[in-house]
Order: structure tokens, then C-alpha cells, then sequence
């Protein structure tokens, strides 16, 4: 009896520590349709245009991985897709999107859907938040700041799920983006429905430093 209630206690404490935090993040109800779109940009081997996503996606998705797989058992990393090869049905899915409307067209199409109720704009090589432009920075060819953003919401196209995104000014940005949502998503500060523009310094190694917040607002009606 002692050994199974450890366990039970053992249980619940993950459960509170782990699970429910990492829930806050996200805000799906469930994974079991959850569709992950990296972006999509093409390579020419001489013979085909072949199809690979950003090393900035990557990298972030190596970042949030862990805090997806606390949240939800039913999470499968098979549903990974390159923004290209994303059957229409499943625009209407939990969507997690990384990368932004240049080389994601899902990324595009949910943005234009979102349309006013969202404070940024992509675009014209800059972040632009309610009328004020943010780029990163860089020195010597190497970028050495970068901004990023996520977008957390209902699905437009289907309010009845939800979509997020994270995307930046550079690869950098994107990552810097994953890096705060994972740390700090869970904020019962932050609202379901929220919209973030974050920064964050760059290293020589390419290392991300922690995020700062430099614009935040709920979407919420």
C-alpha cells in the first residue's frame, strides 16, 4: 500500500510540475491531430529541385520538442511537414508553424486569415509592430542580435482548434522564438490568446542567448 501510494504521489507531482505547465504552453486540448509545418525551400542537386527545410526550423524544433512530449502522450512526430506538402484538410488542424510567409505558405495563409487582429506585420525585411519596424542586427557578415515572434490563437480557419507560430527576422530569430515560448509559455501572466516580439543576442558559435520581451498583447475578444 505505502509503494502504490509513493507511486500515485509520485505520479501527481509530475503531472503538476511537468504536464500541466507544459499544457499552459500550448493550449491544444490534445495532439492526436496536431500538424507541425516547418518551411519549405528547395535545393538544386543538378537533377531535381529537392524540397528541405531551414536550419533555423530545426533548430527550433529541437527547442520545443521536449516541452511537446511533457504536454501530450498522443503527440506524433510523424505529422512533421514541409509547408509545400500540407494537404488542405489539415490546414483546418492544431497547426504548429514555424518559419514565416516567405518560405511557409501555410505560415502566409494563416497570417492573411488572421488579418487585423493581429498587431504584426511581415515583410519588406523588417518586423513590423502597430506601425514600428524591427530587424536584427549585424557585424563583420555575421548576425550578431535578431527579433522573433509567436503567435498563439484559435485557428481562423477553424476556431474550434488552435494554431501557433513562431517565426523571426533570420534563422536566429526563430529559434530565439522557441527558446522563449519553452521557457516561458507557461506564464499564468500570459494570456491564451497572445501575441510576442522578442530579441535576443547571437554569439560567434551561432548560440542564441536568453530572450527578451519587447512587445507582448492579448489577443483576446
Amino acid at each position: 500500500m505505502a509503494a502504490a501510494l509513493t507511486g500515485i504521489g509520485t505520479l501527481v507531482r509530475w503531472f503538476v510540475l511537468k504536464r500541466l505547465p507544459a499544457r499552459r504552453t500550448w493550449r491544444y486540448l490534445s495532439a492526436g491531430d496536431l500538424s507541425i509545418i516547418l518551411d519549405t525551400s528547395y535545393v538544386d542537386t543538378g537533377r531535381y529541385q529537392r524540397p528541405v527545410a531551414g536550419l533555423g526550423q530545426v533548430r527550433a524544433l529541437s527547442v520545443i520538442v521536449p516541452s511537446l512530449t511533457h504536454a501530450y502522450r498522443d503527440l506524433d512526430l510523424e505529422r512533421v511537414r514541409l509547408s509545400a506538402h500540407v494537404p488542405g484538410g489539415e490546414m483546418e488542424h492544431d497547426l504548429l508553424i514555424l518559419g514565416g510567409p516567405k518560405n511557409n505558405e501555410t505560415a502566409r495563409r494563416i497570417l492573411e486569415d488572421m488579418g487585423e487582429a493581429l498587431p504584426i506585420r511581415l515583410g519588406g525585411g523588417a518586423i513590423t509592430w502597430e506601425g514600428t519596424a524591427y530587424t536584427g542586427d549585424a557585424a563583420d557578415g555575421e548576425i550578431t542580435r535578431d527579433c522573433g515572434y509567436i503567435v498563439r490563437a484559435p485557428n481562423p480557419l477553424n476556431p474550434n482548434k488552435r494554431v501557433v507560430l513562431i517565426g523571426g527576422w533570420s534563422t536566429y530569430g526563430t529559434v530565439a522564438a522557441a527558446r522563449w515560448l519553452a521557457e516561458n509559455g507557461d506564464s499564468r501572466s500570459l494570456p491564451a490568446d497572445v501575441a510576442v516580439l522578442v530579441e535576443a543576442s547571437v554569439l560567434r558559435d551561432g548560440h542564441v542567448s536568453a530572450p527578451r520581451v519587447l512587445r507582448r498583447t492579448s489577443l483576446s475578444r
